[in-house]
């Protein structure tokens, strides 16, 4: 199934929402964009508000979502609507993918992230102390309504999260590579990364292709993100980084460090050696639970060239020897 991408702005979004102003609506916010939404939706009795969409992304907060929906009325005709970032995105559409055995469900995603990557695709789920999404289903939104006015509202870290997700995309995309080290504007480059995965996925909705190569960076970047509990992008761009660096692709090393300075990452956060409590059998035990692990295998995603990337089946006990002796690892 394809979602709709509706490029708009703020007003034009609150004119299409206003449409369902007088009957059934639900939804799953983030509380942190609350003030950015139309007044009525602000205090509808229908939303599930998240004070933490990422801390809430897990098997409690989906019950306790799904029991507010049933006792607010919601029915296999409704529409359930997701304001936020990739992790509502997430939450609100594994909701959409299970309640009464389905209903369909719009993204708004108000992150640089969520508009390039977690709200396109129609993978939701939800994580688990063994790691992130172990619990989740392939059901895509009707719309995706991308509005760039929501940008103003970003902290510096969700920033950074965003431009580190870019970076993947520019080893994915030759044309994406080019407009990050023009320094285009970020909503130009944001929708190169849109149009780019949204053909990806219409060629292979379940990852049974070509799409697995979206989950570059993503083996290291996952172990990051809950080991050290870093933002998604962060974590995908330092998964990347030392990649390259266990693997010594010392070209692939130097072109991440061209494009992060291009779109002024602070690179010294992308060090272990900025992280004290970072533990190296912690991070293997994350690693081994990577999703793309078959059997004793891991499938791994690798960057041949900028535009050029491929899946190289690794023995889990080979690669977790590498991690072992990288030196950087030993702090």
């Amino acid at each position: 199934m394809n979602s709709k991408i509706i490029y708009l702005k703020k007003l034009e979004l609150y004119k299409e929402l206003d449409n369902y102003k007088d009957g059934q609506f639900f939804a799953i916010a983030d509380q942190k964009i609350k003030n950015h939404l139309p007044q009525w939706i602000q205090f509808s009795p229908h939303v599930f508000w998240l004070k933490s969409p990422e801390d809430e992304k897990n098997l409690s907060s989906y019950g306790q979502a799904v029991e507010f929906l049933l006792k607010g009325g919601i029915q296999r005709s409704s529409k359930l609507y997701a304001f936020g970032g990739g992790a509502t995105t997430d939450l609100a559409g594994f909701v959409a993918s299970t309640i009464l055995r389905g209903i369909k469900w719009s993204a708004v995603p108000t992150t640089l992230l969520a508009m390039i990557d977690g709200s396109i695709g129609g993978k939701v789920g939800i994580n688990m102390p063994q790691g992130k999404n172990q619990i989740g289903a392939f059901h895509a939104p009707d719309e995706i309504y991308i509005c760039g006015d929501f940008l103003t509202t970003l902290s510096d870290k969700e920033w950074t999260s965003g431009k580190g997700e870019i970076l993947k995309y520019g080893f994915l995309s030759n044309e994406i590579h080019e407009l990050i080290l023009k320094k285009a504007a970020i909503e130009v480059i944001a929708h190169a990364c849109a149009v780019y995965k949204t053909k990806v996925v219409e060629s292979d909705f379940k990852e049974e292709g070509d799409r697995i190569l979206l989950n570059l960076g993503h083996t290291f970047g996952h172990a990051f993100e809950s080991h050290l509990k870093l933002s998604h992008g962060q974590s995908v761009a330092m998964g990347l980084r030392y990649l390259f660096k266990v693997l010594k692709q010392h070209e692939q090393l130097a072109q991440w460090d061209k494009m992060a300075k291009a779109l002024s990452l602070p690179v010294e956060k992308y060090n272990i050696d900025h992280f004290p409590l970072f533990d190296i059998n912690a991070f293997i035990s994350y690693v081994e639970h990577d999703k793309k692990k078959i059997d004793s295998h891991l499938r791994l995603v690798l960057v041949k060239a900028i535009g050029s990337c491929y899946v190289e089946e690794i023995l889990m006990k080979d690669f977790k020897k590498k991690i072992q002796t990288y030196e950087e690892f030993k702090i």
